[in-house]
């Protein structure tokens, strides 16, 4: 750590001297006044010796007049700049934690022209290497670095605009693939075993989810206006969903995109496990309090994991009746699982985009194209269909080949050097 002390001089002037240390040795920096001796120190501490002495280096050249990169991204994220529109308070918000936590650690006290590409690169690999704040002992998900870099990116590029720099460093910068976690999808047997485990109240919820494909903000939004039980096929209208606020509870906003305002249809036996339909702007799926929406962090704490819990016992399940739960599926798994359960019953993938609301084919492809039933089927097919003459005739020169060094090996005529020879190449043949 920096160690910051006051220095009186023989004519009784007092500096600040930060002392720390560079690939193990010690040096210092000296400061006229305390609060900018350590600030410095500060920085030592968070990114280091070499990288800090690198800020300080730039902050004197650039002089008081340029923004630092922490100074530039507030006002960047600031309503009242104009320089970002078009987002929710809340996801707003949420940009401020996610700036002050990841990039702005490292970055925040550079001048926002004096970032380079390298700088960036550093940012990213101390990124990737902090733990994951969701599971324990893994390191944080390629997404999540994903997600900060493309806001640094934003901030950047905004800085270019604003002719504060010529470039954006972070452009185009790689980034680690990482692993990505894949979506859990569920049998028919595992999604009774979690259903019959699940508390009475929340049964409806859950059996909702995987019979829609609807996300948690949405379902949890839906009232009983937005339900049409009367037509001969029922269907809920999913025109809101639950989005953060800057501050207090969620607020009903605009679905996730366009495409999200969708119109899914439902069947008897769904309808008939909503109950009794309530007043039209009353909450289908109310929390525990009247009127109250479903709060998806203490549902999955108090009622999705005891539940899986208690699906994952054998014994329980053994008592039951009942197929043990092996995976560890989220609540949005069952929105992977209703997609899957669509595909394999043969619904069109654009189908399901529209079921789902994707807003692009190529994400509804991405993610559950492996999923359909005939695919494997079809391009092997194919493949057979262009190669299969090929690969017949490879064969029967090779079983030919063989056929023809077995006998040379077996037959007494051969000589020693034949036979060696012979073996070796057949033993070369047959060697994985």
């Amino acid at each position: 750590m920096a160690s910051v002390t006051p220095r009186r001089s023989a004519t009784g002037t007092v500096s600040w001297r930060v002392q720390f240390r560079i690939d193990g040795r010690m040096t210092q920096e000296t400061f006229e006044i305390e609060k900018g001796a350590r600030e410095f120190g500060a920085l030592v501490d968070r990114v280091g010796g070499k990288a800090a002495r690198a800020v300080l280096a730039a902050r004197r050249n650039k002089g008081a007049e340029t923004p630092t990169l922490r100074e530039f991204t507030h006002r960047y994220l600031d309503l009242g700049s104009g320089l970002l529109t078009g987002i929710e308070p809340g996801t707003r918000a949420g940009y401020v934690v996610i700036a002050e936590k990841s990039f702005l650690k490292v970055l925040g006290d550079y001048p926002i022209d004096a970032i380079e590409k390298s700088d960036v690169g550093k940012w990213v690999a101390w990124q990737e290497a902090q733990p994951s704040s969701r599971r324990k002992g893994e390191l944080m998900a390629a997404k999540t670095v994903k997600n900060y870099h493309a806001l640094l990116s934003s901030v950047m590029g905004a800085a270019v605009e604003e002719k504060l720099r010529l470039d954006n460093p972070a452009f185009k910068t790689r980034l680690s693939s990482g692993v990505r976690r894949s979506g859990v999808f569920l049998s028919v047997a595992e999604f009774e075993t979690i259903a019959h485990f699940l508390p009475e109240r929340y049964k409806s919820i859950v059996l909702f989810l995987a019979g829609t494909g609807a996300r948690w903000g949405e379902a949890t939004a839906i009232t009983w206006a937005d339900l049409n039980l009367d037509a001969e096929t029922p269907t809920v209208r999913i025109d809101k969903a639950w989005k953060k606020s800057a501050s207090g509870p969620p607020v009903l906003k605009h679905p996730k995109s366009k495409r999200a305002n969708r119109t899914i249809s439902l069947w008897p036996e769904l309808v008939d496990t909503l109950g009794v339909p309530g007043s039209p702007g009353e909450l289908v799926f109310a929390g525990p309090l009247s009127g109250n929406h479903l709060w998806s962090g203490p549902f999955r704490s108090r009622v999705w994991l005891p539940t899986l819990e208690r699906a994952r016992d054998r014994d329980q399940c053994a008592a039951a009746g009942l197929t043990v739960v092996e995976k560890t599926p989220t609540v949005h798994d069952l929105r992977h699982t209703h997609a899957s359960w669509l595909i394999a019953g043969g619904a069109p993938l654009p189908y399901v985009q529209a079921r789902l609301g994707h807003e692009n084919i190529t994400t509804t492809v991405n993610t559950y194209g492996h999923l359909q039933p005939d695919a494997h089927v079809m391009m092997a097919g194919m493949m057979s269909s262009t190669m299969g003459r090929a690969v017949v005739r490879v064969q029967s020169e090779m079983r030919a080949r063989t056929a023809a060094l077995e006998a040379l090996v077996s037959s007494d005529a051969a000589s020693a050097d034949e036979v060696v020879d012979a073996e070796w190449f057949e033993a070369a043949l047959t060697r994985p």
